[in-house]
């Protein structure tokens, strides 16, 4: 009897993982700009100036996530569309 998950049951709990992973990404990030936000708009910095480059670090990486999810975008449009 094969015990290995099929192809199909990969993928799919691949999707299942990343479908999680990126709406709580997103209600994270959602969060995160109404609290930068509202401190702008008050006037007051929502983190200290020593925190620019981590700013400059986070906008790398989400500009990276972003690729890589259109990426697999354009794969699935392929595969599917």
């Amino acid at each position: 009897m094969d015990t290995e998950p099929s192809e199909q049951e990969i993928v799919r709990a691949a999707i299942d993982a990343l479908l999680l992973v990126v709406g709580r990404s997103a209600a994270d990030l959602r969060e995160f700009h109404d609290v930068v936000s509202k401190a702008h708009v008050a006037g007051h910095p929502p983190f200290p100036r020593v925190a620019v480059a981590t700013t400059h670090s986070v906008i790398e990486h989400l500009r990276k996530v972003e690729e890589k999810l259109q990426d697999l975008g354009v794969k699935a449009n392929a595969i599917h569309g």
